[in-house]
């Protein structure tokens, strides 16, 4: 990931290796803003290399074991620890199984040597408008669980990424965990992108029709933050999936949702791309 800086050399910084969560949140009361944290550091060693962040302490959390497992928990669903890998997350049986649109953001993300470093966490931290974890989380119905000196909360994915690098969470507190719950392992899902090329989404969708009859159309990179089309929703859940409704649907959430302009596309082809997307995820759907 670059943005063009000249820079190839990482700004002075002191390192720390701490082995539990309880030393991780130490490190970050006593150093607040002047820390941050990484996993693959795929993300931050860019950024630091570019300038865009230039931290005195980076507190490398690979060596937290716990944060660095899958566990299945029995009426709750699937934990996935802040220091798994999409590597980790495309290898997993059961999250292939039973999660399927979020193995598909992990097997469409970067190359081999990328995958076995970066993380789920690390990604839907960096709050980039083209990120692909948010999406598929939010479709999930997942939650964001958050340690710091006061305890530990959980938050919806779903307003977790309020904006461009603007996340709800404090300088004193770590995202621990993703959690997706068991009620949804069933739900059927697609994901797709359009990315021109580039390394970086123009456009996303994580789809989701779940158990209950619900549907759930989030999309990616067509603006600051992922947002759902709850018109396109309405018509999946009304009237299930057909021909008709794809059709819909599709030209409900083009029509609904704001999309920006920038470097990598303008509005107008944003619209048309969550157009197709929408067109391409749900004919996946009906033959699943």
């Amino acid at each position: 990931m670059s943005f063009g800086s000249a820079y190839l050399t990482l700004p002075d910084f002191e390192y720390h290796r701490p082995s539990t969560v309880d030393d991780v949140i130490s490190l970050l009361k006593d150093h607040g803003d002047d820390a941050k944290v990484m996993a693959g550091g795929v993300g931050m060693i860019a950024f630091m290399k570019e300038r865009l962040m230039s931290p005195g302490h980076l507190i490398d959390i690979k060596g937290v074991e716990e944060l660095r497992r899958i566990q299945q928990i029995p009426g709750v669903g699937l934990r996935i620890g802040a220091a798994v890998t999409y590597q980790e997350l495309v290898a997993n049986d059961f999250l292939c199984s039973n999660y399927n649109i979020l193995q598909e953001v992990a097997r469409r993300t970067g190359d081999p040597m990328i995958r076995a470093r970066a993380t789920l966490v690390g990604n839907l931290c960096e709050a980039i408008p083209w990120i692909d974890s948010a999406p598929a989380l939010i479709a999930l119905e997942a939650s964001v669980e958050i340690v710091g000196p006061g305890g530990t909360r959980s938050v919806p994915a779903e307003g977790f990424v309020r904006g461009p690098v603007d996340i709800d969470l404090r300088t004193d507190e770590l995202v621990v965990a993703i959690e997706l719950p068991e009620k949804n392992a069933a739900a059927r899902g697609a994901f797709e992108k359009f990315t021109a090329g580039s390394e970086f989404s123009v456009a996303s969708l994580a789809a989701t029709l779940l158990p209950s009859g619900s549907a759930r159309m989030v999309f990616g990179s067509v603006n600051s933050a992922p947002v759902r089309s709850k018109e396109a929703e309405k018509i999946l859940a009304g009237s299930g999936l057909n021909q008709a409704t794809v059709k819909k649907a599709a030209k409900a959430a083009a029509d609904e949702l704001e999309c920006a302009s920038d470097v990598l596309a303008t509005s107008e082809y944003r619209k048309h791309l969550v157009e197709m997307l929408t067109l391409r995820a749900l004919w996946r759907l009906t033959r699943s």
